[in-house]
Formats: structure tokens, C-alpha cells, sequence
């Protein structure tokens, strides 16, 4: 499998701290908190590095589909339980988290392949469990919506996006029984750090 996020792994965290400054990590760590009591499974946590500050409490499972960014996820926090997997996330039968994190992964998808995601993660899931969701939303001002077109832009050519758009994550998660329990928002709701759990309905 090619690793389309080769040749900017080394790079990818400094070049996104030079633009948004830290709220990226900020929006990442908004509902993290007693993580010693948790089975995490993070899908798409790329280099790890702003995790650094809570690895000692984190076990589960982490999978990255960059090689580059996994080996750098593993020398970034070797002081996790977290066992390290390369590739597309695979259910394991009886194999349950008490949080799933994807943390801007589902812009990189389609909408299809987000529904088939959130419908599998359904039975990765302990019945109180949550989803914590962040990534890019629609943009609200001008300067966001030039960034927005740039960054889209720059991995369509440099890691073969998918997508030309932001998906409309509340729908696909409505749509799949999931519902919103609490939201923060960031850079003027361009970005939002969101949880879900399984609906009743």
C-alpha cells in the first residue's frame, strides 16, 4: 500500500502548528480525561504528537494508514500501552473500546466509506461508549474558505484525497443513529471537537 503521507510526515506537525497555531491539539484533547479507566481505539492520530502529554494513560488500539506516521506515532509515545496497527482499521469479533477517536480523518473519506465506518464502529463500542469526533467543518469567513480550498487543493495532489469538499458529518452521523451529546467549537466554528454516542432511535 502506497503511503501517500511519506514525504511530509517529518513535516506535517510543524507546518500545521505555522497555520493554526494550537488549537488543532487543543480541539484533540477537548473531552480527554480519566484515561487510566478507558480503552481507547484511535483511527488516524498520525504522528501522536499531541498526545505526548497523556500517554502514560493511554491503552487500546491505534491505527494509522501511514507507515511513516506510525513509526513516528510509536517513537512519539513510547510510554503507552497503545498497540500500534498499520493499515485500514479491522474490526476484532468481542473486541470493545470505551472511546473511538477520530480526529480529522473523516475529511480524507467519502461518504459512503464514512457510513460503512460509523456503522462498524457501532459494535467497537462498550453500550456507554462515545465517539469523539474533531475535524474541519464548513468555513464561516473568507480567510478560512481560501485556506480551505488551498489545503483540499494541496492533498489532492500531495496524499490523493478523495474528496473536493467537507463532509456533512451531523447528517452521515444522524443518518447512521448516532447522537450529538456536547460540542466545542474552534476558529469560528471552522473546526469542532464533537461527541457522539449510539442513538435509541
Amino acid at each position: 500500500m502506497k503511503d501517500s503521507y511519506g514525504f511530509i510526515a517529518p513535516y506535517y506537525n510543524r507546518l500545521a502548528k505555522l497555520v493554526f497555531g494550537n488549537q488543532l491539539a487543543l480541539a484533540k484533547q477537548s473531552f480527554i480525561s480519566d484515561l487510566r479507566k478507558k480503552k481507547v481505539l484511535i483511527i488516524g492520530g498520525g504522528d501522536g504528537k499531541d498526545y505526548q502529554i497523556y500517554q502514560e494513560g493511554l491503552q487500546g488500539d491505534y491505527w494509522e494508514l501511514s507507515q511513516a506516521m506510525l513509526e513516528l506515532a510509536k517513537k512519539n509515545l513510547p510510554k503507552s500501552s497503545l498497540n500500534f496497527q498499520w493499515g485500514y482499521f479491522r474490526q476484532v469479533e468481542d473486541q470493545t473500546y470505551d472511546e473511538i477517536w477520530l480526529h480529522f480523518v473523516l475529511d480524507t473519506m467519502l461518504d459512503s466509506e464514512i457510513v460503512e465506518l460509523l456503522d462498524q464502529l457501532k459494535k467497537s463500542l462498550v453500550p456507554s461508549g462515545s465517539i469523539f469526533l474533531v475535524d474541519f467543518f464548513q468555513p464561516t469567513t473568507l480567510k478560512s474558505k481560501v485556506l480551505q480550498f488551498l489545503m483540499i487543493s494541496f492533498f489532492r495532489i500531495a496524499a490523493q484525497h478523495k474528496r473536493k469538499n467537507t463532509p456533512d458529518y451531523e447528517e452521515l452521523f444522524k443518518r447512521c443513529l448516532w447522537e450529538k451529546e456536547e460540542e466545542h467549537i474552534f476558529l469560528k466554528c471552522w473546526i469542532k471537537a464533537q461527541l457522539w454516542k449510539k442513538s435509541d432511535g
